[in-house]
């Protein structure tokens, strides 16, 4: 399938636009001018402001009107959010893996970020899902919002943990999700930044832990604190978009923009540790 125009024109309208040449000649005049007002340089470009969220009229959540200060904080008045992957023409015609591509969305369909893998090609060719990448996510500004980045992973019996820095711009660790390795089923904590403390506990499915990765494709994923499920991560199929999506709920409405954000880095890694199938 054709990549996604949400993603062509969230990330790449305004490069777009920037790569554009004038071609128009210059003009010569035959006689003597009169020059009226002095050369003056171009105005530096200031960034596009940031929407003002009006999610909370449309959905049931506990505020109204939120003006978002950064690029995550457009997460704060979501109830739930939904990873497309986009597809290139060339990668489904040919065995050439790509860097992966993906649109996050509002429960309403709108494209809320777009992200991009940062990859080298040895990398996808040897070690395929298990790759260290850097993932880029641009909001409605063509500005980065946030960036996970993974390490080096080679599969279950590997010694090395898997794991996924959130980052924020200009380079503020947020958090990490860190793989803890277990014999009944796959678990990971997300730990704050600062101070390494776990913030929450991810569970997946039983009898699916230590030994076997290879997850059924529709699966579930607990995420909890304190034992009260604060959100949770599945992997199903839409029938109206012929493709498998990744899916986050945010059970608890309290939670912060930087919580949900965390989340969303844990739902990037379990898209890629269990549901990647082009390796």
């Amino acid at each position: 399938m054709l990549q996604n125009d949400a993603v062509r024109n969230l990330q790449y309208d305004s490069e777009i636009r920037v790569a554009q040449q004038n071609n128009a000649e210059p003009r010569v005049y035959d006689g003597p001018i009169s020059i009226t007002s002095q050369p003056t340089t171009a105005p530096e470009r200031i960034p596009l402001p940031l929407p003002i969220s009006t999610v909370g009229n449309s959905l049931p959540t506990h505020r109204s009107f939120n003006i978002p200060m950064t690029g995550y904080d457009f997460l704060t008045e979501l109830p739930s959010v939904h990873i497309e992957q986009t597809f290139e023409l060339i990668e489904s015609l040919t065995s050439v893996s790509s860097e992966n591509r993906y649109v996050v969305r509002s429960p309403l369909g709108d494209a809320i970020y777009a992200a991009s893998e940062s990859s080298t090609s040895n990398n996808r060719l040897l070690w395929g899902a298990a790759r260290p990448f850097q993932m880029h996510l641009l909001d409605k500004t063509h500005q980065e919002a946030l960036l996970f980045r993974k390490q080096f992973a080679l599969g279950a019996m590997c010694c090395h943990p898997k794991n996924l820095e959130v980052w924020t711009p200009p380079g503020n660790l947020m958090g990490r999700v860190v793989h803890s390795p277990t014999f009944l089923r796959p678990e990971y904590f997300i730990q704050d930044g600062v101070t390494g403390e776990p913030i929450f506990c991810i569970e997946g499915p039983e009898n699916s832990g230590f030994c076997c990765f290879c997850l059924p494709k529709e699966s579930f994923f607990k995420i909890h604190s304190g034992g009260d499920l604060r959100a949770s991560i599945d992997h199903k199929w839409v029938a109206g978009k012929s493709q498998y999506t990744t899916n986050i709920y945010y059970s608890d409405t309290k939670l912060s923009a930087k919580d949900r954000a965390l989340i969303l880095g844990a739902a990037f890694l379990m898209e890629y540790m269990y549901f990647q199938t082009r390796l």
